[in-house]
């Protein structure tokens, strides 16, 4: 997995927004999020190099026994990167491309030890708000009473071909919104790992949504009739008491797979000369 990436940006600037551990179930999880800043020196899993800088969102869990990482869960923004080299691969979206990182820089970077109180009210924050989730009755979104968790201020860092958000309404409208309206009835909270460290926390499942694609189209993607399940990582701030900000990958190639669409396969074909130093 490392070799390719290392051979396409072989100087590269691994910028971390958030850092944070804790243990679930039994385990202990290391869990970073960030990017990875550079230029392209090689295609990647055939999208040919760039000769612009560019930048791929990363999220990382990292399972612990004995002092050895034991497991490893890591998610890239391709699809974010395949854009930034000229081919965007889904449909434009309404969220917003880019967002800047915001206060998690400040706060979210947890190398030293944290208040136990301020973890266990994140975790408890994180959870409720996954219980808003799953009172989701069909695709009424004020089901779920998401303005409970979260600040009117909020900001969501989507991955390309859903977008970011500044602002409750801008969430709404352009993230879970339409999720809710092409999965009607979706529920989550199925985790190998959920974890808060002071104000900060993060989860991931495999898959941490579930639901039926009977719905309005999804990315481009057409409704399939039957079940969906959406590999997922989220990575949270919390401010006082709602969540402020939130990082989340999402596999959206897998799901095409499981929409029967391989996005890949809408790269340009690799002349044998670029494969040949790939």
């Amino acid at each position: 997995m490392y070799k390719p990436l290392a051979k396409t940006f072989p100087i590269v600037h691994r910028k971390e927004y958030l850092f944070l551990g804790g243990e679930f179930e039994g385990g202990t999880w290391v869990v970073s999020a960030g990017e990875f800043v550079g230029e392209m020196q090689a295609p990647y899993l055939g999208i040919p190099a760039s000769e612009q800088p560019v930048k791929m969102r990363f999220g990382e869990f990292y399972k612990i026994e004995n002092e050895r990482i034991v497991e490893i869960r890591c998610l890239f923004d391709i699809l974010g990167l395949a854009a930034q080299a000229g081919y965007p691969l889904l449909p434009a979206f309404e969220g917003r491309s880019d967002v800047a990182p915001g206060p998690a820089l400040d706060n979210g970077l947890c190398y030293n030890d944290q208040d136990p109180d301020e973890s266990r009210k994140t975790l408890e924050l994180v959870e409720d708000m996954l219980g808003g989730c799953n009172r989701l009755k069909g695709s009424k979104l004020a089901s779920m009473g998401m303005a409970d968790f979260w600040h009117e201020d909020m900001v969501w860092h989507g991955p390309w071909g859903v977008g970011s958000c500044y602002g409750f309404r801008e969430f709404q409208e352009f993230a879970q919104g339409p999720s809710v309206a092409s999965f009607p009835g979706r529920t989550g909270g199925y985790h190998q790992a959920r974890i808060a460290d002071g104000l900060t926390s993060a989860f991931t499942g495999w898959p941490s949504l579930k639901g039926h694609f009977t719905g309005k189209p999804f990315r481009g993607f057409q409704p399939t009739n039957g079940a969906i399940g959406m590999n997922i990582m989220d990575f949270y701030v919390r401010r006082d008491d709602k969540l402020h900000e939130n990082w989340v990958l999402i596999d959206l190639i897998e799901f095409g797979q499981q929409c029967g669409v391989d996005l890949l396969d809408r790269l340009p074909a690799l002349s044998d000369t670029a494969l040949e130093n790939a």
